[in-house]
C-alpha cells in the first residue's frame, strides 16, 4: 500500500461508515446501546479471528497492551457518544463529531510532542467553514448539553487516533485490530451487565431482522474492515489528514440519503443550497490541508523553473 492508496483506502471505509445510519435506524429504541456494542463487537471480532487466525502466532505483550489501550479510547468515545446523541438531533451530532480533527493537532502538540504542519491550519479553518454552512449556519442547535457530551467524544476519537497512528508503525494490523474488538467486547458486556442490573432486567437481545441486519453490517464493514483499513492506512498517512478524510462522513451521509430513503424508507436529508456549498467548502478544505498538496505544488514550480 503507498500513500495514494492508502487515501483511497480511507475514503471508502468512510463511504461505509456514512450509510451505517440506514442500519443504526432499525435498532430499536428500547434496545440497549452498549447491548449493541457488545454483540458487533463480539462478531466483529470472531469474523477476523477467521481470516487472520494464523496472526495470532504474532501475538505478544506489547501489542495486547496497545489493544487494551485503544479499545479503552474507543469505549470512551462510543459512551459519550451515546450520552450526547440522546440529547442532541442527528444534524449537529454529524457535525459536531466531524469537527473531531481540529483537537488532533492540539493533542498530537500537548500529550505527543508533534509538530503539525502549519501549512495544514487553513485547511481546517475552511472545513470547520464548511460544517458550519453544512448545519444551514445555524448555531442554536450547539448550545445543549449533549454538545458537551459529543465534544468529549471527539477528544476520545482524537486520542485514538494519535495513539492508533503511533502504533500502527511497529504492530501487526490484524492483531491489534482482533485485539481491540475483543476488550472492547468485554468493556462493552461490563457496561451491559451494568446498566440491566441498575434497570433490573435481564440481558436478552431481541429477534428484530432489522436489528440484526444492522448488526451483521456493523460487524462486518466497521468493526472489521473499517478497523483494519485505518491501522494499514495510517502508516502512510497522518493523523490530521486521516482526520480530515474522516470528516468527510457528514457530507457522503448527506449525498447518501436519498438513496438510504430509497432502499431502506429512513428520512431523507433537505440538502439546501447553503449545505451544498457547505460540503463543496469541505472538501477544498480537505484538499487544502493536506501536506503533500503543497508539496507537489513545489516540486512543479522547481521543475518549471529549471
Amino acid at each position: 500500500m503507498n500513500k495514494l492508496e492508502a487515501n483511497i483506502s480511507l475514503l471508502l471505509i468512510t463511504f461505509f461508515a456514512s450509510i451505517q445510519y440506514a442500519f443504526l435506524a432499525g435498532v430499536p429504541a428500547e434496545v440497549s446501546q452498549f447491548s449493541f456494542l457488545c454483540v458487533t463487537n463480539l462478531l466483529g471480532f470472531l469474523i477476523m479471528l477467521l481470516f487472520f487466525y494464523r496472526e495470532l502466532a504474532r501475538i505478544d505483550g506489547l501489542q495486547v497492551g496497545q489493544s487494551l489501550l485503544l479499545s479503552a479510547e474507543l469505549v470512551c468515545f462510543n459512551v459519550f457518544l451515546l450520552a450526547g446523541s440522546a440529547d442532541v438531533g442527528a444534524t449537529v451530532s454529524a457535525s459536531v463529531l466531524s469537527a473531531y480533527f481540529v483537537f488532533v493537532p492540539i493533542l498530537g502538540k500537548l500529550f505527543f510532542k508533534e509538530k503539525p504542519d502549519r501549512r495544514s491550519y487553513p485547511g481546517i479553518v475552511i472545513v470547520l467553514i464548511g460544517l458550519f454552512l453544512m448545519m444551514n449556519a445555524d448555531v442554536s442547535g450547539l448550545l445543549r448539553k449533549g454538545v458537551l457530551f459529543l465534544l468529549l467524544a471527539d477528544i476520545s476519537f482524537s486520542f485514538y487516533i494519535l495513539t492508533l497512528g503511533r502504533f500502527s508503525h511497529n504492530s501487526n494490523p490484524s492483531v491489534i485490530a482482533m485485539g481491540q474488538m475483543f476488550f472492547s467486547f468485554l468493556f462493552s458486556w461490563g457496561l451491559w451487565s451494568a446498566e440491566c442490573k441498575a434497570r433490573q432486567v435481564g440481558m436478552s437481545l431481541p429477534l428484530d431482522p432489522a436489528f440484526w441486519a444492522g448488526v451483521i453490517y456493523i460487524s462486518f464493514f466497521i468493526r472489521g474492515l473499517y478497523g483494519v483499513v485505518q491501522i494499514y492506512a495510517l502508516r502512510y498517512v497522518s493523523p490530521l489528514n486521516t482526520s480530515l478524510i474522516f470528516s468527510s462522513e457528514v457530507v457522503m451521509t448527506m449525498m447518501m440519503s436519498p438513496v438510504m430513503a430509497a432502499l431502506f424508507g429512513m428520512p431523507r436529508e433537505l440538502i439546501t443550497p447553503m449545505r451544498a456549498v457547505g460540503a463543496l467548502v469541505m472538501v477544498l478544505g480537505i484538499l487544502a490541508a493536506d501536506g503533500s498538496i503543497y508539496g507537489r505544488l513545489k516540486r512543479r514550480r522547481a521543475h518549471a523553473k529549471a
